[in-house]
């Protein structure tokens, strides 16, 4: 990777985080500033933040994803700065320059991500079924 590339996806992945952290703290409002416990949202999740004695109503699934994506971005910066950033985490081969500028944050390239998704899915179907035949037995008990 050339270093024009490294820095453009750098700031790709600073500007991310700006961004998220931003979401973060409008849907959290002002409660983590004041509370001292929580000075790093990075390594937050969504328990962390039940603490809070919160008077707004928050959307937690939307805060969870939100944490977990600022944990991937981080976690991209890290292996930036490591130099290991940009190789895929399940083959070692590297992911494209041209998936990174869209999704900065890959961890797979897109051959094992479409593995891994495929595996997902055939894992969700087998789960269905055997919820399926567990609810045939209980009928018939």
């Amino acid at each position: 990777m050339s270093e024009v590339n490294r820095e453009e996806l750098r700031q790709m992945l600073l500007s991310l985080r700006e961004e998220v952290l931003k979401r973060i703290e409008e849907e959290v409002g002002t409660k983590l500033k004041e509370d001292p416990r929580f000075t790093t949202l990075s390594t937050m999740d969504v328990g962390d933040l039940s603490q809070f004695d919160l008077d707004s109503d928050i959307n937690y699934s939307l805060l969870q994803g939100q944490l977990e994506r600022l944990k991937n971005i981080e976690e991209a910066l890290r292996k930036l700065e490591e130099g290991t950033y940009g190789y895929c985490e399940e083959c070692g081969e590297p992911i494209s320059i041209k998936r990174l500028k869209v999704l900065p944050f890959a961890r797979y390239c897109v051959r094992c991500q479409e593995k891994i998704e495929k595996l997902s899915k055939q894992k969700m179907k087998l789960l269905y079924r055997f919820e399926e035949l567990e609810e045939e037995e209980e009928e018939f008990s």
